[in-house]
């Protein structure tokens, strides 16, 4: 996710029908959004996240609820490796708690009015936590024999910025150039 750091505030609604609706953005309503998605979709009930008035067309309004639960992102691409979950809010709670309390001196049991989108980036900003470790060995394939090198490609891949060459887009551009002269 991307915080546009251009806007005045974060997105505080969301769309349905063609109508605007006001939502709640506490990172805790949204940690419970997650939770509660969970449950079979007849057991779902989402109106806490409304500020108010709450859309009729219930199927619509869960469908930008959770676009606004995790926003899309342009980086890092998708590499086409699948993978398990790595992460669940409420399992590593103590983890995402102690991570927050360590990298940023924020206590998250106080954290009042965090803004789900603030949380997120912050999230992504987390390293040389517990929380990083436990993710690291989620993510553990012990068949995987890609290189250093070849995982740095790889990540190089994933994050680099639109209009700049990945290392497959120059080397495939330098064969075309030779492949042209012979």
């Amino acid at each position: 996710m991307t915080l546009d750091l251009t806007k005045a505030v974060l997105p505080s609604t969301i769309s349905v029908g063609g109508r605007t609706y006001r939502i709640r953005t506490w990172f805790k309503h949204w940690l419970r959004f997650l939770e509660i998605c969970r449950n079979p979709e007849e057991e779902r009930d989402f109106s806490f996240l409304f500020d108010g008035e709450i859309p009729e067309d219930k199927p619509a309004a869960l469908a930008e609820l959770e676009k606004f639960a995790s926003p899309e992102s342009e980086l890092p691409r998708p590499t086409g490796e699948g993978g398990g979950k790595v992460l669940d809010y409420a399992y590593d709670g103590s983890l995402i708690y102690s991570a927050f309390m360590q990298q940023y001196g924020i206590d998250l049991i106080d954290a009042e009015g965090l803004h789900w989108w603030k949380f997120l980036a912050l999230m992504e900003g987390l390293h040389g936590t517990k929380l990083n470790d436990v993710m690291e060995a989620r993510m553990y394939d012990p068949d995987d024999k890609t290189t250093y090198d070849e995982a740095k490609k790889k990540a190089r891949a994933a994050w680099t910025l639109e209009g700049l060459e990945t290392v497959e887009e120059k080397s495939d551009a330098e064969a075309r150039f030779e492949e042209s002269f012979g």
